[in-house]
């Protein structure tokens, strides 16, 4: 009976696993993977600081190939982290027409990064910079201004209040003249309270102008630091793209145990509510391996890559 238990419970294993064991990855393998997930890790930082990309997780698809997954780290006003430094004297706001030509020269720079084109480090570097001034510019600015909306929100919420009480002195004097007839003082009390009302309501529209134009304006700066945002986001994009192609260049070879058939992707999974999405590198081992020794350049090897967005 023990042995009958013992032969069903084989060939029920048998058939739950169609018959084939699980192939072990080699400890070889492995070990190439995580050490160029390491190497990748060190390669997004610089100067000791992020790039603006979380931990680098990898996994491993027989006869595919290895797949690194990162995200975005924190907000997109912290995707170029810099050192602290100390205050500098106030400098004039950036125009709306100079932001718009940072904005456009940093989103040209990025796009031809990520098109796998030369791209001179040190404009992108300016442009980072030029950006993150603009982005603190607009911060201050948006403190400023919702200090002022809120101040006069509340004006206007003080001068409704006595228009109010007006009105409701103005309806008992009225409401007296209804049951008797008005003395002289009484006449003039009436007098002095429509005047008042008049006054107080022609102050109570101006400071809904005043708002509603605050509001607007308010509305229009976050409208920028969402533009300048989504431009720092093409920047890190192009920027990870760029050193990912760069590193597999210079440490491929660590990847010696993965066949050339298969392929080496990264995922940057991007933080931005209900616009996120995924970014997808895919490079083929052969191709890597040509940059290795020399029949590629890296930027080259950016381009042979499929890049998509999911």
């Amino acid at each position: 009976m023990k042995l009958i238990s013992s032969v069903a419970a084989a060939v029920l294993l048998t058939l739950s696993t169609g018959g084939h064991a699980a192939t072990q990855v080699s400890d070889k393998l492995k070990q190439n993977l995580e050490i160029m997930r390491d190497i990748l890790q060190k390669s997004m930082e610089h100067s000791g600081h992020s790039s603006g990309v979380g931990r680098i997780e990898l996994s491993y698809l027989a006869g595919q190939g290895v797949l690194f997954q990162t995200r975005t780290s924190g907000g997109f006003g912290h995707f170029f982290a810099v050192a602290p430094v100390a205050p500098i004297p106030p400098v004039a706001p950036i125009s709306a027409p100079d932001l718009q030509a940072i904005t456009d020269q940093a989103n040209a720079v990025a796009q031809a990064a990520i098109a796998g084109h030369a791209v001179d480090e040190d404009q992108l570097q300016e442009l980072q910079e030029q950006a993150e001034l603009a982005a603190e510019q607009m911060m201050e600015q948006h403190e400023r201004m919702r200090d002022q909306s809120r101040e006069l929100r509340e004006q206007k919420r003080d001068l409704e209040r006595d228009l109010r009480d007006v009105q409701r002195e103005k309806r008992d004097v009225e409401f007296s003249g209804k049951v008797g007839k008005l003395d002289a003082e009484q006449q003039k009390q009436l007098t002095q309270l429509t005047a008042k009302e008049a006054a107080l309501a022609k102050q109570v529209k101006e400071m809904q102008q005043k708002y509603d134009a605050a509001e607007q304006e308010m509305l229009k700066k976050r409208q920028e630091q969402a533009k300048i945002a989504q431009q720092k986001q093409t920047e890190l994009i192009a920027q990870v793209g760029s050193k990912f192609a760069a590193t597999l260049c210079d440490y491929g070879a660590s990847l010696r145990e993965l066949k050339d058939s298969e392929f080496v992707s990264l995922q940057l999974s991007t933080d931005g509510g209900r616009d996120s999405r995924d970014i997808y590198w895919v490079f083929k081992k052969s191709d890597i391996n040509q940059c290795i020794s020399g029949k590629l350049g890296a930027e080259s090897l950016l381009k042979k890559a499929d890049y998509y967005q999911y």
